[in-house]
């Protein structure tokens, strides 16, 4: 015997026009013949998708489609809906979360996971963690940004620190170094320095001889490609990226958290124990300094603070609303990186900084990094009034540089770029990259 779903009934000869939600009655039109076997709805029910309802039960036509009652849909990128009672549609602005990103899938747009994990650290620092959950650290110590805590069969090991030096006159922290450890080697990253492996200096790119490392320059970004699949991101100062593959999901540890798609357990203790504050976690993960003196906080205990009134002047289109501008130049990265916090960080560092243009070129600068790292187009944001780039002798600004191309090293053979392509300063033609600066080829050593 055929088995029907609830509210349903087999019946061998029945008609082939049922009645749904959005039809209630069968149409005139409809055939007497041919009849059709199977399950059709009791009376006083009617189909809804696959399911027979009463008619208080029915969902939800919106903009030609029809959703079942009590379910979540993306009509766009940008906004969720709620399908309620009597064919009510409520939806409101919403992006997707820290490792999701809006595409269409199973013919379903929605949030997907992206495969990888995230870890950002940007400004003044603003930490968003594998799962997105986000905290400030405004003093100048040095601490676990990431580790493996749970080593599994044939998972390699690592750990990330960074070091904030604290800003002078209230002006906000920074990075100042980032130094990781994997697959044997010790990088250090430190503004305004050259790159270290294992305490020694080399000019960029640098592929270490037994292929693990693959290190380069790629717009205005440092990038470490590691053969275990964890890339750095790092531009000096005010930008930090880490992307992990998913086979180390629930097994991290530190600032950056336990990458369990969890944000509320991320503020876990070196104990495993959930910290009580946010001061309580960051604190956990200090590394012990013998050399310097540092501090957890703000000095003398006061931090910035941006009063209501010009949060709403640093959140127009003409300052870091740019950011979340539906018709701006970022418009076609927000399905694949929120631009929520971007936005947040923005406003607080621009008002911390007393609208110091130089704090919005950095805060805009960073999205469109992230954006141009998650594979998004980026529009032109700067011009020779807002954000100029300013770029050394024989090389001109790109919205999207293939430096990792155009360099000494490319001369005797091919240097992949790990990424896509990112703004920054562009060789001018005739010229390559040296690891410093841009010189004619013959003046490339060896």
């Amino acid at each position: 015997a055929l088995s029907c779903s609830p509210h349903s009934h087999y019946e061998l000869c029945g008609s082939p026009c049922q009645p749904t939600c959005h039809t209630s009655s069968v149409p005139s039109s409809c055939p007497i013949t041919p009849c059709t076997e199977g399950c059709f709805c009791d009376t006083g029910y009617v189909l809804s998708g696959s399911d027979c309802v009463p008619h208080s039960e029915c969902g939800c036509q919106y903009l030609g489609h029809y959703y079942q009652k009590d379910t979540e849909f993306y009509p766009s990128c940008r906004e969720r809906c709620r399908c309620s009672t009597n064919g009510t549609v409520t939806c409101q602005e919403a992006f997707c979360g820290a490792h999701e990103e809006c595409r269409v899938e199973d013919g379903v747009l929605g949030c997907h996971p992206t495969g990888y994990g995230r870890l950002v650290v940007s400004g003044d620092p603003h930490y968003v963690t594998f799962d997105g959950r986000t905290f400030n650290i405004p003093g100048s110590c040095t601490y676990i940004l990431a580790r493996v805590c749970e080593l599994a069969q044939r998972l390699i090991n690592f750990t990330v620190l960074v070091e904030h030096e604290a800003g002078s006159h209230g002006d906000p922290a920074l990075m100042k170094r980032v130094v990781v450890s994997i697959h044997g080697y010790t990088v250090t990253m430190e503004r305004g320095r050259r790159w270290e492996v294992d305490l020694e200096r080399y000019t960029l790119p640098l592929v270490t001889e037994d292929k693990n490392l693959r290190i380069g320059q790629e717009g205005s970004n440092i990038i470490l490609h590691t053969a275990a699949g964890v890339r750095i991101l790092y531009n000096t100062a005010t930008f930090l990226l880490i992307t992990v593959p998913d086979v180390y999901r629930g097994r991290l540890c530190g600032l950056g958290g336990d990458y369990d798609g969890d944000p509320s357990d991320d503020f876990r203790l070196p104990s495993g124990a959930l910290a009580r504050t946010t001061q309580e976690f960051i604190t956990s993960w200090k590394v012990p300094e013998k050399d310097r003196a540092c501090s957890d906080g703000c000095d003398d205990g006061v931090c910035t603070k941006c009063d209501v009134a010009n949060e709403a002047t640093y959140s127009r289109n003409g300052s870091c609303g740019i950011i979340r501008d539906a018709e701006g130049p970022f418009q076609a990265c927000h399905p694949r990186v929120s631009p929520v916090e971007y936005f947040t960080h923005c406003v607080h560092d621009v008002c911390a900084a007393h609208r110091d243009q130089a704090a919005l070129c950095h805060a805009l600068q960073a999205y469109a990094t992230a954006c141009q790292a998650a594979g998004a187009t980026v529009r032109a944001w700067r011009t020779k009034e807002f954000c100029p780039l300013t770029c050394p002798p024989n090389s001109h600004y790109e919205l999207c540089t293939r430096t990792c191309e155009l360099t000494c090293a490319a001369l005797v053979g091919p240097a992949p770029c790990t990424w896509g392509c990112f703004e920054g300063c562009q060789c001018d033609e005739g010229f390559v990259f040296d690891g410093d600066s841009c010189v004619s080829p013959e003046r490339c050593g060896c």
